[in-house]
């Protein structure tokens, strides 16, 4: 069982106690690390003011990770004014992410228009089949992207037909 922990006023006993807890604060910290995988940090500060750190893969990597230096040093640090400006600059880039999703829909859709009339010129009945050379240099990267999803989506078909076959027993009793 843990120790009691009480307060003494002798300096020489404490910094003993403080050094033998920190090791095993430390210890446990590790433990914590490896057998988990987490990402730990701990500070101790000694009676005599000396900090003590431990952190797990790194202290260095620990901040670095957690606490950007680019992040206030505190929620009360930032003014209602900065706070303020840092909102009107989120709602302009949110906007700005509007417009290029809105042109991004209105090119996608001018693109697909354009496969469908090379299909129609063509006379061919999937738009897969659709002659590139027809095709503009700004629509061939959307007829890629649609042919990469036709592909996964077959693909995908493909895999739930034979997981469907694999858990009917007696499909396969019937076929011996």
């Amino acid at each position: 069982m843990a120790d009691e922990v009480r307060f003494t006023d002798n300096k020489g006993q404490r910094q003993r106690k403080f050094t033998r807890r920190t090791t095993t604060l430390f210890s446990m910290a590790s433990d914590l690390s490896e057998e988990f995988g987490a990402h730990v940090a701990v500070v101790a500060v000694s009676p005599a003011g000396e900090p003590r750190a431990y952190g797990a893969p790194t202290m260095e990597s620990f901040l670095r990770t957690y606490l950007p230096a680019a992040a206030p040093v505190s929620p009360g640090a930032e003014t209602a004014e900065a706070a303020a400006a840092r909102v009107v600059e989120m709602e302009r880039e949110t906007e700005e992410t509007k417009a290029l999703v809105e042109s991004e829909w209105v090119g996608l859709a001018a693109a697909c228009g354009k496969i469908r009339a090379a299909q129609t010129n063509a006379g061919v009945r999937n738009w897969w089949e659709v002659d590139v050379e027809a095709l503009e240099e700004d629509e061939l990267p959307v007829f890629i992207r649609a042919l990469e999803m036709l592909r996964a989506d077959v693909q995908r078909r493909i895999d739930g037909m034979i997981s469907a076959r694999a858990t009917i027993p007696w499909l396969e009793k019937m076929q011996k």
